[in-house]
């Protein structure tokens, strides 16, 4: 049951790190020098080629689990975890590694400015002023329709 367990808390690791990129995308990229960009668009790439890596490596039997339409999405993804090889685990363990060096590589590179920026907005999501959140997600929404020619 730990060895299922070590699985679970990897996974949700694994989920964080990837949300986390959403995260660092919501922050304004006027405000980031070539470096920053140049390091979240590693960032992203990175991200893309290990998820594309881990979906080659799934196993028939895998992707009939996440075909299952009969079980629950927590049951596919418990079957799931329960099947994953060692060589998988390895790799999903290798790409967090990888992610999480680059993300601190990243956060190494901030500006005195935009750390207190950062700090604001961990505030106001914290539940300061939830209608400016909600206004600004509504902006950075609208200007990504407009952004993607919707």
């Amino acid at each position: 049951m730990k060895f299922v367990k070590k699985i679970k808390l990897l996974m949700l690791g694994t989920f964080i790190c990837i949300t986390s990129l959403g995260a660092q995308e919501s922050f304004d990229k006027n405000n980031l020098t070539k470096e920053q960009q140049k390091l979240m668009q590693e960032q992203s790439d990175l991200i893309k080629a290990n998820r594309a890596a881990f979906k080659a490596s799934l196993t028939v039997e895998q992707l009939a689990i996440l075909e299952n339409t009969a079980l629950s999405k927590e049951q596919r993804r418990d079957a799931l975890i329960s099947s994953f090889t060692k060589a998988q685990k390895s790799l999903l363990k290798e790409n967090k590694t990888k992610v999480s060096k680059l993300k601190e590589r990243f956060k190494a590179t901030f500006t005195l400015e935009q750390r207190q920026q950062l700090r604001t907005r961990s505030r106001t999501r914290s539940g300061e002023d939830r209608n400016e959140l909600r206004e600004s997600v509504k902006d950075d929404r609208k200007k990504k329709r407009h952004g993607n020619g919707g």
